[in-house]
């Protein structure tokens, strides 16, 4: 059964959330961080420094207000730097 997941990055600046996916189940979720990481080499978000790891959240074992903290955060992401100098 098709289930929706977040992908999250954690360590050094804290719990991010990087994408919302679907999958077959958890073993196919599992692979969303490999598969994502061939599909988009570019995406600095997949690539992991020392002492940062992923994090694979389901959504039905997610509060329902950290599903949707996040989703927002993946539409309108908070500026890390000023791009307006």
């Amino acid at each position: 059964m098709t289930k929706s997941y977040l992908l999250y990055k954690c360590g050094g600046e804290g719990r991010v959330p990087l994408v919302f996916f679907t999958a077959e189940g958890e073993n196919e979720a599992r692979e969303a961080p490999t598969w994502l990481k061939r599909k988009h080499p570019d995406q600095p978000g997949l690539h992991l420094a020392a002492g940062e790891f992923y994090e694979i959240i389901e959504k039905d074992l997610c509060a329902p207000e950290e599903w949707e903290a996040a989703l927002a955060e993946l539409v309108n992401p908070t500026p890390t730097t000023n791009h307006n100098k």
